[in-house]
């Protein structure tokens, strides 16, 4: 029986059936990316938001409770409803195999509804493929198997919320942080305001290429990401991104908004915060 499925938004589980002759091609897919994603004998590292997992060097992890879903796995598949693929945007798509879930990112980009895909017919004539598809890459971006290991925070994050397990930055990393070019901020009114949620942020911005790759960005395309995900940020005469630093709230937002925790619902368009189905009311 096919132990494939999706990891819905709200960390809910469905089945995805398959036909038993490509079973053992899917198994085998995410087993093998398992072994290369964490190969035997790699350092491992615990993560707080400091160390950084270099590919082929360490790989991280943290103790995460999965979802009671998972308790269904892999015995009471009849308890579970079956993906749908007209209706269904999950996070995650993963397979289960020997107490190991293997993770892959899912998202628009797998899916091929909306795309002209052509399909190779005999003759050498291609034609339209008119049923509805989605891509299974051939690597995983994270695997439980008692701990839960990922080579990048930001692409982790989009499967299951991690900044719990992320330590606070401290005043002097904080003003560290405010002097990362790209960015203009007073960091003696962050100190002041900032909660904890901030210092999480914070610390993990610090360690990311992020700000750099978004000023990089030409004046039109930031300007339009900033109204587009409703951040209170302005870029000054300078070329840099001006931080509000009167409200926690509006810092945040823009603190969320670079290390890619806001995204846009598919289908509704909402604006939602990563891993949660949380309206996002900006």
């Amino acid at each position: 029986m096919s132990q494939f499925y999706a990891l819905m938004p709200d960390n809910t589980v469905k089945h995805i059936p398959l036909k038993e002759e490509i079973i053992t091609e899917i198994k085998n897919l995410f087993i093998n990316s398992g072994a290369t994603f964490k190969p035997e004998g790699i350092e491992e590292d615990v993560f707080d938001g400091n160390i950084v997992s270099r590919n082929g060097e360490n790989i991280t992890y943290v103790h995460y409770d999965l979802p009671e879903d998972f308790a269904r796995i892999p015995c009471n598949q009849a308890d579970m409803s079956e993906y749908n693929i007209n209706e269904d945007m999950p996070k995650s798509i993963f397979y289960y195999d020997d107490g190991k879930f293997y993770f892959q990112i899912f998202n628009k980009k797998n899916m091929l509804q909306r795309k002209m895909v052509l399909r190779f017919e005999y003759g050498n004539v291609f034609a339209k493929m008119n049923n509805s598809a989605f891509i299974v890459e051939d690597k995983i971006h994270a695997l439980e198997e008692g701990k839960l290991y990922f080579q990048s925070y930001t692409v982790a994050n989009q499967i299951f919320s991690l900044i719990n397990f992320v330590t606070e930055a401290t005043n002097a990393e904080i003003e560290s942080f405010g002097e990362l070019d790209g960015i203009n901020v007073n960091t003696e009114s962050i100190k002041h305001i900032a909660n904890i949620k901030t210092r999480r942020l914070i610390k993990l911005l610090s360690n990311t290429d992020n700000i750099s790759t978004f000023m990089r960005k030409a004046s039109r395309t930031k300007t339009s990401l900033l109204n587009k995900y409703g951040v209170n940020a302005q870029i000054n005469e300078n070329k840099e991104l001006v931080l509000p630093t009167n409200n926690v709230a509006d810092l945040n937002r823009v603190l969320e908004f670079l290390n890619e925790d806001i995204f846009r619902g598919v289908i509704t368009d909402r604006l939602y915060r990563s891993n949660s189905k949380k309206k996002d009311n900006h």
